[in-house]
This record gives C-alpha cells, sequence and structure tokens, in this order.
C-alpha cells in the first residue's frame, strides 16, 4: 500500500480529504496532538504524515525533518497563546488581565498545554530541540509583564516600590505549576483544577498591593 493510500485509509471520521484545508496547517495541528499525547521521541514523522492524510514526502517537503517541525508546532502554540495579549502600550491593569485569560484559553485548549508541558525538560538540557524555544518564551512571558508594570509605574498606575521582576516572575510560575496540576486532575479523573479562577485570584491580590485607586 503506498504512503498516501495509506493516510487515506486511516483518516479518522470527519476528517476532511487532503487538499480541502492548508496543508501546513494540517500538518501543524496533527503534530501538536502528537507530540502532547506520545511525546517528541514516540512520534515519528510518518505517524504524523499518517494523520494528517499525507505522505511523508509530502510531509517532508514543507518541514524538512522532525525538529524543524518541533519548533513550528511550538512557534505556533506561542504565537495563538502570546496574540491574546494586548500591544506593548497597554496599561498594566489591562495587562493583567490580559494574562487572566490568556490562562483562561490555554484551558480551554488541553493539546497545547500537554505539550508544552511535555516539552518542559528542555529548560535543563541545552542540547534539546525545544531548548532555545522555552529560553525564549520564558524570557519574553516575564518581560511583558514587567514592561506593563514598569509603565504604570511611569502613569502613576503602579506604585513606584513594587517589584515588577519579581511579581512577572511569581505570575509565570504560577501560570506553568497550575497547567501541571491541571493535566496531572484531568489524567487522573480527579476533578478539576480551574486554571483561570486561581489566577484571577492572585492577579486581584497583585492590584490590591500595587496598583494606585483613585
Amino acid at each position: 500500500m503506498s504512503n498516501d493510500a495509506q493516510a487515506t485509509s486511516t483518516r479518522r471520521p470527519g476528517r476532511p480529504k487532503a487538499g480541502s484545508e492548508d496543508k501546513k496547517a494540517r500538518i501543524l495541528a496533527e503534530a501538536l496532538t502528537l507530540f502532547s499525547t506520545r511525546g517528541y521521541v514516540g512520534t515519528s514523522l510518518a505517524d504524523i504524515a499518517r494523520a494528517s492524510d499525507i505522505s511523508k514526502a509530502g510531509l517532508l517537503h514543507h518541514y524538512s525533518s522532525k525538529d524543524q517541525l518541533l519548533a513550528a508546532v511550538l512557534d505556533e502554540r506561542d504565537r495563538r497563546t502570546m496574540s491574546r495579549l494586548p500591544g506593548g502600550d497597554a496599561g498594566a491593569e489591562v495587562a493583567l488581565d490580559a494574562w487572566v485569560e490568556m490562562v483562561a484559553h490555554n484551558q480551554r485548549h488541553p493539546d497545547g498545554v500537554a505539550l508544552y508541558t511535555a516539552m518542559s525538560a528542555a529548560v535543563i538540557d541545552a542540547d534539546h530541540q525545544a531548548h532555545p524555544w522555552f529560553r525564549q518564551h520564558l524570557m519574553s512571558a516575564i518581560a511583558y509583564l514587567v514592561d506593563a508594570l514598569e509603565r504604570g509605574k511611569a502613569t502613576g498606575e503602579v506604585r513606584a516600590d513594587a517589584p515588577s521582576e519579581q511579581i512577572a516572575r511569581k505570575l509565570v510560575a504560577l501560570s506553568d505549576g497550575l497547567q501541571i496540576q491541571w493535566l496531572c486532575a484531568r489524567v487522573d479523573g480527579g476533578g478539576d483544577v480551574d486554571m483561570r479562577g486561581v489566577t484571577a485570584g492572585v492577579v486581584a491580590d497583585v492590584k490590591d498591593r500595587w496598583l494606585v485607586r483613585s
């Protein structure tokens, strides 16, 4: 059986025929699901090709290696998540509220959360394929919150003595830790972890402590 015929025979119910949607988007979506459920090592390009209704040669036309595909998946995941945050001129309160809603968005997309958590081992291995992405992701997330708080100081919205970097690191750490708890609860069936609710509560405490109220 040819690769294309095999891909067609394994098409999941309700999946569009190959060619009826953007191939690269389809590959990224299937790679995200497989990387998050089987892990990077446990997923082959042939697995992703079959799930994407495309031949392996067709997949390699778009992504020349599994490393390149992983980088593209992580970039797309970050683009979708970080694009929900307002631009660089947003006030501190707006930025903090947007952070809460970003967490809510992640809670609605378990595949992305699973991939992020599964790849977290990359932070201690400089040779890991995802390490550069993780480093940049963490730096960007912390910098986004720090910049918003510092702008708030300049405009009088945030108290001048607010420890911007400490607050930012706490919120990023909270988000990452909650994702682990949420995934564990989903797998064990031990109830749900309200990531948005917990984050909103901590953000409310930050506002009460450090924002200047008229």
